[in-house]
């Protein structure tokens, strides 16, 4: 008998005439490993809802262990025994202290005191948090609250497992840890299902099952998805999910695409195929456009720590958007639960540039981004946005923000108003736009988003999916057409088309003139800013171009990992294969010209949009 069975089921929101579900029929069997694809609207979330009863579908026939999902009865055992990780983590942490929070689902299944706490401290380990197990949990970074939401999963000892896009917010490091643990569950028997929209972590699943528009349009191994057929593109490639990147740099290098392939395994195959023994000179590293920071820890040589930011700024003639200078940051400072966000971060960022944060979950990259919008006052040093210090009294923040909006990391948890149209109209609006003007500037912006005006205008916020919600308040931030826009994990939980055509959007706006400052988990996303900013504990702990900081200065010690291309581009190096000395390939199409490869510029997942 099947763990799960879903017989030609469908499911539509309350008050949505939109389907989220149609027909849909799907047998999953206890201990396989199933990752669920598709564009964002696709079904996934709404399908995950339904594995344990959280969702009842509105046609058609369910049975979980057996069982009926629509019997109140049933309700305990399912949720028992299907585990699922909402793509939002506030969704499901209930308590303001992390081992509380872990604790209450086996303190809802009634189990002994030292049993409950035995299953805390291992699912609090697992997922890294066992040392901040007694900190709030409304103080930890987003990233953290996930690994929390997954943590208290993990501590019901499920049957099932259902991850609905859980490694999107979380850095490289705590991601490979997380699938680690979803390879090992399931590897004792747990059954694992995997809403992601990333195509290597697909690709280690065992299963896969493509959704579009509520429809199972491919249920299979992966390699009928990632491999071409009859010498066509590979069907993930024309459905426009991507590829992995191992797959996608085969490709690109004339080698037949091998799903779930590491690194180390792809190397060492295309230097057996003796690629690159005639490498061209590569594509030139983009230049950085903001000031160098000075080197973490430095002291600045004025007494006033603005005056001191200033004169580290632009170059004579080149405007600068933000300066931050020795700037220091703490959450309920003065507290017993003080804690230190940021401490002597330095940087100057010119107008026009495009600027990339990353980090450890909880490095303090969001905390720089409030920092810059007004939202959050330097406790020490100050900030300096468009020559204005956030802190002074005579500082305009209504009209700062209105310059510089920031797009919180959950963006979709700032949508109020009932209707799409009017969410995105609520800033033009405030700032005096009305009439034809208005429906201009919002239809550009809905549009720009793929959001198509005249489909979605009157489309409920509420019955939105995950990521048209992520679209409709970056459409938002879009409509108001600041100067600068701060982007906090922007294309978390897209799919990959649409996280191709966001970046090409922020792009193309850094190139008219506009200052972008994103903070992202992706290498690959950060490859394409002017220059990057590595924020370690708190502190800047390196500044400069993607070539600088993934090649020359690269310390594993940050936790943030390489581009794919970089990291393929030095491990062929140290396999023997000749790569030009000075070339330093930060995507596919570099990788390729280093290689000496005739292929030309490759698109898709890993390179530039």
């Amino acid at each position: 008998m099947p763990l799960l069975e879903f017989r030609d089921i469908s499911y539509t929101y309350p008050g949505s005439k939109h389907p989220a579900l149609r027909g849909l029929s799907l047998s999953i069997e206890e201990g396989e490993y199933v990752a669920l694809v598709g564009r964002n609207g696709s079904g996934k979330s709404t399908l995950i809802r339904l594995l344990d009863g959280l969702r009842l579908p509105t046609a058609g026939e369910a049975s979980i262990l057996g069982l009926d999902p629509r019997d109140p009865a049933n309700a305990r055992a399912l949720r028992s025994a299907v585990a699922l990780v909402f793509q939002a983590p506030l969704d499901q942490i209930v308590s303001s202290v992390v081992e509380e929070d872990c604790a209450f689902g086996p303190e809802n299944l009634g189990l002994p005191r030292a049993e409950i706490e035995g299953r805390v401290a291992r699912a609090l380990e697992a997922v890294g948090l066992g040392a901040l197990r007694r900190r709030q949990s409304l103080f930890l970074s987003a990233g953290q609250q996930q690994r929390l939401a997954i943590a208290g999963a993990l501590a019901m000892e499920p049957r099932c497992m259902a991850f609905d896009e859980a490694t999107a917010m979380l850095d490289p490091q705590a991601r490979a840890e997380v699938l680690d643990l979803m390879d090992s569950l399931n590897a004792k028997g747990m059954t694992i299902v995997h809403a992601t929209h990333d195509m290597a972590e697909a690709a280690r699943a065992r299963r896969v099952v493509l959704l579009e528009e509520g429809r199972i349009a491919y249920d299979g191994a992966p390699a009928g998805l990632f491999l071409s057929r009859d010498g066509g593109e590979p069907p993930a490639l024309s459905r426009g999910l991507g590829l992995p990147p191992a797959a996608m740099a085969a490709l690109a290098l004339g080698l037949e695409a091998l799903p779930g392939e590491r690194l180390p395994a792809l190397a060492a195959r295309i230097a057996n195929a003796g690629r690159g023994k005639e490498a061209s000179a590569p594509r030139a590293a983009v230049a950085p456009q903001a000031t160098p920071a000075p080197p973490p820890g430095a002291k600045p040589p004025a007494a006033s720590p603005c005056a001191a930011a200033a004169a580290t700024g632009a170059s004579p003639g080149q405007r600068t958007s933000f300066i931050v200078g020795d700037a220091g940051y703490s959450y309920l400072k003065g507290t017993a639960n003080e804690v230190k966000a940021l401490e002597g971060v330095s940087m100057s960022l010119a107008a026009g540039s495009m600027t990339a944060l990353v980090g450890r979950t909880g490095s303090g990259k969001s905390t720089i981004l409030q920092l810059l919008d007004g939202l959050a006052f330097p406790s020490a040093g100050c900030v300096l946005a468009f020559g204005e210090e956030t802190a002074a009294k005579s500082t305009d923040l209504r009209r700062l923000r209105m310059k510089a909006p920031l797009a919180i990391q959950r963006p979709e948890s700032a949508l109020f108003e009932v209707y799409a149209g009017d969410d995105v109209a609520f800033g033009p609006r405030n700032q005096g736009l009305s009439g034809k003007a208005l429906v201009e500037r919002v239809k550009s912006a809905m549009e720009e988003l793929g959001l198509p005006f005249e489909a979605y205008r009157d489309r409920g916020t509420r019955g939105l999916s995950g990521g048209e919600k992520r679209r409709l308040a970056l459409a938002g931030i879009l409509a108001l057409e600041p100067e600068a826009f701060l982007l906090d994990e922007p294309t978390s939980a897209l799919d990959p088309a649409t996280r191709s055509s966001v970046l090409g959007l922020v792009r193309s706006l850094a190139e008219a003139g506009r200052t972008a400052v994103f903070a992202t988990h992706s290498m690959e996303e950060a490859a394409m800013a002017d220059s990057v900013a590595v924020v370690a504990e708190g502190r800047l702990a390196a500044f400069g171009s993607p070539a600088e900081i993934f090649y020359d200065r690269y310390d594993p010690a940050w936790g943030i990992g390489r581009p794919f291309a970089c990291e393929l581009a030095l491990e062929l190096r140290r396999l023997g294969l000749p790569l030009a000395p000075e070339a330093r390939p930060l995507d596919l199409a570099s990788l390729v010209a280093a290689l000496g490869s005739p292929d030309g510029a490759v698109d898709g997942e890993g390179g530039r949009p």
